[in-house]
């Protein structure tokens, strides 16, 4: 769990901008036990950098997921909860 809580204080940075998703993504200790289950869902937020440039509803979406996700790393959810977090649409906020 120090895992995910430490993996949600770095997408805060990533967030505020004073942080590199790609240095977080680089760094393997990120994504032991359950934080692993973030990790293509974060690939895919890095390689929509630029649609989140150009596209505000798109950007809006993705950072509200990424909100999400830190949330549901600093709660301790099981690992299925973070994985449903694609950054592809907004995820069911029921299931969360």
């Amino acid at each position: 769990m120090a895992n995910a809580e430490s993996l949600a204080e770095k997408l805060e940075a990533v967030l505020a901008g004073s942080l590199s998703l790609q240095s977080v993504l680089a760094d393997p200790e990120n994504f032991d036990g359950h934080a692993s289950a973030t990790f293509y869902g974060l690939q895919h937020f890095l390689a929509d950098s630029d649609i989140r440039a150009k596209d505000v509803v798109y950007r809006t979406m993705q950072e509200r997921e990424m909100k999400k996700l830190i949330r549901l790393l600093r709660t301790g959810a099981d690992a299925n909860e973070p994985a449903k977090i694609t950054f592809l649409e907004i995820s069911d906020e029921e299931a969360f």
